[in-house]
């Protein structure tokens, strides 16, 4: 039986196997007619903000559906053989999911179960534990969710030659990881056998050059394709380049020309937004620019030359490429994957996350606390009580969700056992 990490994109997914295979989101097909970013979608209830503002560009309905329990939620409303189907974004991400499923088995020869799933360091509770329930959908037994940051360190530092004994001072790396609508920053200390993220920080930075047409879905969508064709070309391009639409809208066709230049400054309010995370990233991993040898970047952002030239400003240094840009995160999760089955062995090495976001029963653990970490509270009580656990920082969650959970106690035993519990659904271990 294989193990596998599976990267899921907002454009693009990635199987890390014996080999590596890069797919588009949805399939070859499919892409040509539709983008879809439902990975926003995860844990969101159908009023927040931020799926009513997705809404608007999805090239699909998405109608409010009630649980039973007041938890309403967006599914997708499709039209499938002049049937109309509704799907929850669970289901969406585990269709995607069998499907890579189906690429990895067809390439190894072997059946697929185990596996590990790579998602922001900002996603809360009900955000892991929607993708877990997709993983369980497709047949999935998926050992761990790990931040796409860790995924990253953990796949530049166990190869990693010359670094420093477990009694001399850790060589510190910083990790810039930009992809399709997100930066995410980590600062990381390394010794031989083990790494230590320090800190974890992100920012969405979703936007996309909607220099043109913003009234129809599909239009939109074609739209859209064509920048990213140009992103790539101008990356590697600074002449003009021709951007050709045919029958655009009422028949039309659009032809227009774009240059790196011109791209920048349509693009510069998002870029520079890029200082803010690195800058808080150094300030409250507690280092000095000086003290960072190494500055690495992946994700398919970081190929544009001025957010290159941005982090390289801020960092004083030139960046540093020897990692696969699109294909780091889903190797990191293939190796912890490996690292957790008992089938295979894999060199010692130690990994100490950090929690990115504050997580309390009373204040317990802060945010970038070490994690996996342990404490015990004991509660002296005659009665039944009710412990809740929440999110303390509202202002860094992504949408206002705090409350991860309850449970009713009467002995510390109950504690624990709700501890252990969101434990396995959340990947965070208190």
């Amino acid at each position: 039986m294989a193990v596998v990490g599976f990267d899921v994109g907002f454009q693009n997914c990635c199987i890390a196997v014996v080999k590596n295979r890069c797919t588009p989101t949805i399939g070859n097909a499919a892409k040509r007619r539709v983008v879809s970013h439902f990975k926003r979608l995860h844990g969101r209830l159908f009023q927040d903000h931020s799926v009513q503002a997705e809404k608007a560009s999805l090239p699909y309905y998405l109608v409010p559906l009630n649980d039973g329990e007041g938890w309403s939620q967006g599914k997708h409303c499709v039209m499938y053989l002049d049937q109309e189907h509704h799907f929850s974004i669970e289901q969406v991400t585990a269709i995607l999911l069998t499907k890579l499923k189906d690429i990895a088995e067809a390439n190894l020869q072997k059946k697929v179960v185990k596996c590990v799933i790579p998602i922001p360091s900002f996603f809360t509770d009900s955000e892991r534990k929607s993708v877990l329930d997709a993983a369980k959908i497709a047949g999935l037994n998926c050992l761990k969710l790990m931040n796409d940051s860790t995924a990253v360190v953990l796949n530049y530092g166990i190869y990693k030659e010359g670094l420093p004994g477990c009694d001399e001072n850790p060589k510190i790396v910083a990790f810039v990881d930009m992809g399709h609508s997100a930066l995410q920053v980590s600062v990381c200390a390394f010794n031989k056998g083990k790494l230590k993220v320090s800190l974890m920080n992100a920012l969405h930075i979703a936007g996309a050059v909607n220099h043109g047409c913003k009234s129809k879905a599909r239009a939109m969508l074609r739209l859209t394709q064509e920048c990213e064709k140009l992103k790539k070309l101008m990356s590697s391009n600074s002449t003009d380049i021709l951007l050709n639409i045919e029958c655009f809208i009422s028949d039309k066709d659009v032809c227009e020309k774009m240059n790196r230049a011109k791209f920048e400054e349509l693009c510069a309010h998002l870029i520079e937004r890029v200082i803010v995370p690195l800058m808080t990233a150094v300030e409250q991993a507690q280092v000095r620019l000086q003290d960072i040898s190494t500055v690495e970047i992946v994700g398919g952002a970081t190929r544009i030359p001025a957010v290159k030239a941005q982090i390289s400003k801020f960092f004083k240094r030139d960046v540093s490429t020897t990692l696969n840009a699109d294909e780091a995160v889903a190797r990191g999760c293939a190796l912890q994957c490996a690292m957790l089955s008992p089938a295979f062995r894999v060199r010692d090495f130690s990994i100490t996350d950090a929690i990115s976001l504050s997580l309390c029963y009373i204040l317990i653990f802060g945010r970038n606390h070490p994690c996996p970490s342990a404490k015990m509270i004991t509660f002296y009580r005659s009665k039944p009580f009710v412990l809740e656990a929440f999110y303390s920082d509202l202002t860094s969650l992504p949408f206002p969700e705090a409350k991860i959970g309850e449970n009713q106690g009467f002995f510390l035993q109950a504690i624990v056992a709700f501890i252990l519990r969101y434990t396995d659904d959340t990947d965070i271990i208190f």
